[in-house]
């Protein structure tokens, strides 16, 4: 199970809470929504996607300013694009990192935690194989035995050892020992996620109790829309075109999706999804095309929803079954070139 604190909160999410006092600084100016509603929307362009935001707030107040400081805050934290990042940091050190960052600190330790919940199957020091495997405009058909094997032993957050200073004093200096130069930690599992629940946050700390916070896919929502129903949220078929497969309705809960039918190689007729199965060194060939989970909190449904890919149908319905705390939707392909739909008891339903 996910541990729960005292307060309810799930224990591995609770720690982001500790970085957050700084977004309160970003004061918000003011601006006019649309004429006789008191609902908000900002879009744009983050973290190499798109984000919608959209809340009611009856003071019409434009959070645009401190939303664009959030998503560059944690970009110079956890980007792999920006060469001066915390993240690109840790990845270039020798052996010993040191770092005040939070948010750096807050999501190694949530992924340090479904790494250990999931039994491995959410591993952001995947990094090395991914690479290795080309997953991108380019890619391999096959790695080497010997090399997967070799990468493998690079891989594993276990590689990364760490002082506890953190957990006693947030505002400390954190220390990191790799087990060598060649571990890599790549937060693109969770970061969306991590975003959207700090961004929920913000508005939160301003009164905000009617939202929905979308960052490439991911979504947190409270509360009720405009029309005083729930946030609906649509989930996509296994196209590469964006058509509707389902809707869920979303009231204080995240939503989160991963799959592979968008992201792959193709090589001698053969397809190799961008999901890396951690344990083997090699792209999780199985028959789930798509999982969709429902958390409280978006970092866990991002990070879990990446875990399921790698799973697959059965071990993750097997997982599932002993995790009531989550819901998912699972798309799979049934060997026929269609697929076929299976969710868990509770999921919700228009």
């Amino acid at each position: 199970m996910i541990r729960r604190s005292d307060n309810g909160k799930p224990c591995l999410v609770q720690g982001f809470l500790l970085c957050c006092g700084a977004l309160l600084l970003l004061a918000a100016c003011q601006s006019k929504s649309t004429e006789g509603s008191d609902q908000l929307t900002l879009q744009g362009n983050a973290q190499g996607s798109t984000f919608t935001i959209k809340y009611l707030d009856s003071l019409h107040r434009d959070f645009s300013g401190p939303v664009d400081s959030i998503f560059r805050v944690i970009d110079r934290s956890l980007s792999l694009w920006d060469s001066t990042s915390t993240v690109t940091r840790f990845n270039a050190s020798a052996d010993t990192f040191e770092t005040t960052d939070p948010h750096f600190r807050v999501v190694h330790s949530l992924a340090l935690g479904y790494w250990r919940t999931t039994d491995h199957a959410f591993d952001p020091t995947v990094l090395p194989l991914v690479r290795a495997w080309g997953l991108g405009k380019s890619g391999r058909s096959e790695l080497d035995t010997t090399l997967i094997r070799g990468l493998r032993s690079h891989v594993g957050m276990d590689r990364i050892k760490f002082t506890e200073r953190f957990r006693s004093k947030p505002d400390a200096s954190m220390t990191y020992f790799k087990r060598s130069a060649h571990v890599q930690f790549d937060p693109n599992g969770i970061a969306q996620g991590y975003t959207v629940d700090v961004i929920a946050l913000y508005l939160q700390q301003q009164g905000i109790a009617n939202y929905m916070v979308e960052v490439g896919g991911e979504v947190r929502c409270s509360g009720l829309n405009e029309s005083g129903k729930p946030w609906l949220m649509q989930i996509d078929k296994p196209e590469m075109e964006h058509v509707q497969q389902t809707v869920v309705p979303l009231q204080d809960k995240s939503l989160a999706t991963s799959g592979n039918y968008r992201k792959f190689i193709e090589i001698g007729g053969k397809r190799y999804g961008h999901t890396i199965d951690p344990r083997t060194g090699r792209p999780a060939m199985n028959a789930l095309l798509s999982a969709s989970v429902i958390a409280d909190d978006c970092v866990t449904a991002d990070a879990l929803g990446t875990a399921l890919m790698v799973m697959g149908p059965e071990e993750g319905k097997a997982w599932l079954s002993q995790h009531r705390e989550v819901e998912a939707y699972f798309i799979i392909d049934d060997g026929a070139g269609g697929y076929e739909v299976w969710n868990t008891p509770v999921w919700p339903t228009k």
